[in-house]
């Protein structure tokens, strides 16, 4: 009886697992957020470079600034849960608590990048289907070291 437990909680777990995986393989601005604003946490926050992260991430480069978040990706997530079942649509939310940022700006010379890193306030945008997809606005909390 106890083994059949174990295995049926192992499956649950699995199941929702992958339920929150397909959820998010369906979002594509989502993943595409992720994709050119998170910033893995796997990495120390002071050896990202703008120079390198615009150049690998194909960000375009008609920008003057473009904004890179350090954080675990469930946090960026977390913005648009209203509770536990629901999430906000189509709303601008600020984040609770303040993001280590990452701030590109295009130099003079239009092929590099001076880097800018903070801690700041950051409202996002929950989109339709109630997932970040934006970052709205800014407030500046402390610099870090540039």
């Amino acid at each position: 009886m106890a083994s059949t437990l174990k295995v049926l909680g192992s499956l649950w777990a699995l199941q929702f697992t992958l339920c929150g995986l397909l959820v998010h393989s369906q979002n594509l601005s989502w993943r595409e957020f992720m994709k050119q604003h998170h910033l893995s946490t796997n990495w120390e926050f002071s050896k990202y470079k703008c120079n390198d992260l615009m150049r690998e991430r194909g960000i375009a480069k008609d920008k003057n600034y473009h904004i890179f978040i350090y954080t675990l990706w469930h946090k960026i997530e977390r913005v648009c849960l209203r509770n536990w079942r629901d999430r906000y649509r189509n709303v601008y939310i600020w984040a609770p608590d303040p993001f280590k940022i990452l701030k590109c700006i295009r130099k003079n010379s239009k092929s590099s990048y001076k880097d800018y890193k903070s801690y700041s306030y950051i409202e996002f945008h929950c989109s339709m289907n109630g997932f970040v997809d934006v970052v709205e606005d800014m407030r500046l909390l402390e610099d870090i070291g540039n």
